[in-house]
């Protein structure tokens, strides 16, 4: 590719992309779905009698104990890594489709896996230093593996409740699972099959991450680090759902992932995305036909490699072309296992976030907002990425002579 054209490709998509941002940032939010005045009452008189007796459970029955049991089990089973979690929230999904939350879970998962081997790839690997791609990956996988333990026992518990044909989430106590959830697992059982459930658990899993990962010294010293706000400026924090071919995918980038608001919103959006008819066959049959891995291969083999080039030329070239690559190019891209080793388990904690009833159902409700192609988004991250990886190679060429 000539320089001309190179020229062309960077200083046009790059910019392009920069000057819709703030279009999309101030997109105004449309509300799909909010709560009856029904739906309130008898949220609130859920979580009233839940609050009142939740201490005084008590499992006096053995067939409970060995559901206990057998639940902690399976969770600490498929709690392993990014690819087991991910693997098991489709697994569920397949068995109850009703609970849309769970593939909503098993893609976003996926990214989280994406984000992981994108640190070991072939740009960042040489962009970010050592230490904070370390840190970073460790935060990734803590909130992966956080959220998989709260939400996975509550999916287990439906699926024994819905077998039996009654209602076990009074044992949500048992798996440290809010009272906040418990009522509206209550009311879903009982035939809301409204937004309600799936929403709420965006606001649950957002609100428990906030207290045990967000907010912690070790994470707002990460959000602090120079490197983040450089990593946060080439937008790789892009949430996609592939749609094949790849340029009709659909999803969101994520901004100010630190506001809590910001992610209940973002995870709504998702939702919304997801599930919309015109998006949800084709992605669900991508998710079915592709098993996930962590690599960015699973969803692009003609611009991602498994393999790294054992021969790269001492000056890297330029791989991209505006929506592509250049001819016999790749970008590599890792499977997670080949690159990752260490995986969270624990601690965990309990989900205790839940104490303002009336902040939480104002935030019980379905909006969504315009925001930028995310095929748009996801060609102008990879050329920044790409260029930010070849400034810093020919800065250090050129502080050596």
């Amino acid at each position: 590719m000539n320089s001309s054209k190179r020229i062309l490709t960077k200083f046009t998509l790059i910019p392009i992309h920069f000057l819709l941002q703030p279009f999309s940032l101030l997109s105004r939010k449309k509300v799909l779905w909010e709560l009856s005045s029904e739906q309130k009452v008898q949220l609130q008189l859920q979580w009233k009698r839940i609050m009142k007796h939740r201490n005084s459970v008590r499992i006096s029955f053995q067939n409970n104990k060995e559901l206990i049991q057998k639940i902690k089990y399976e969770t600490k089973l498929k709690n392993k890594d990014n690819i087991s979690r991910t693997t098991a929230y489709l697994s569920f999904f397949k068995k109850h489709p009703e609970i849309q939350w769970a593939f909503l879970a098993h893609m976003v998962s996926r990214n989280a896996g994406y984000f992981m081997t994108d640190l070991k790839g072939e740009f960042l690997l040489h962009i970010l230093d050592d230490v904070f791609a370390e840190n970073l990956y460790t935060m990734l996988e803590k909130g992966n593996s956080m959220i998989f333990e709260d939400a996975y026992p509550q999916l287990l518990l439906y699926e024994e409740s819905k077998t039996k044909g009654m209602s076990l989430f009074f044992l949500c106590h048992f798996f440290n699972v809010s009272p906040f959830m418990e009522g509206v697992w209550e009311l879903y059982f009982q035939g809301d099959h409204s937004p309600l459930l799936p929403i709420a658990q965006i606001i649950n899993e957002q609100s428990h991450i906030e207290n045990h990962l967000v907010q912690t010294a070790e994470y707002q010293q990460l959000l602090k680090h120079l490197t983040y706000r450089i990593q946060e400026w080439l937008q790789l924090s892009q949430i996609l759902f592939p749609v094949l071919p790849l340029k009709n995918s659909v999803g969101k980038n994520m901004y100010n992932f630190e506001s809590l608001n910001a992610r209940i919103e973002l995870g709504q959006n998702l939702y919304h995305i997801l599930f919309h008819p015109k998006h949800f066959h084709n992605t669900y049959t991508f998710a079915l036909k592709t098993p996930h891995t962590g690599s960015r291969n699973d969803y692009d083999r003609s611009v991602f490699t498994l393999k790294d080039d054992p021969h790269k030329k001492k000056y890297p070239i330029e791989k991209l072309s505006f929506f592509k690559t250049k001819k016999n190019q790749k970008i590599y891209s890792p499977h997670l296992y080949d690159v990752w080793k260490q995986n969270y388990h624990g601690p965990f904690f309990k989900s205790n976030w839940f104490s303002e009833q009336d902040f939480s159902i104002e935030k019980i409700r379905l909006v969504k907002k315009k925001s930028i192609p995310i095929s748009l988004s996801y060609w102008a991250g990879l050329h920044k990425l790409e260029s930010a990886f070849l400034l810093k190679h020919y800065y250090r060429l050129i502080k050596k002579k």
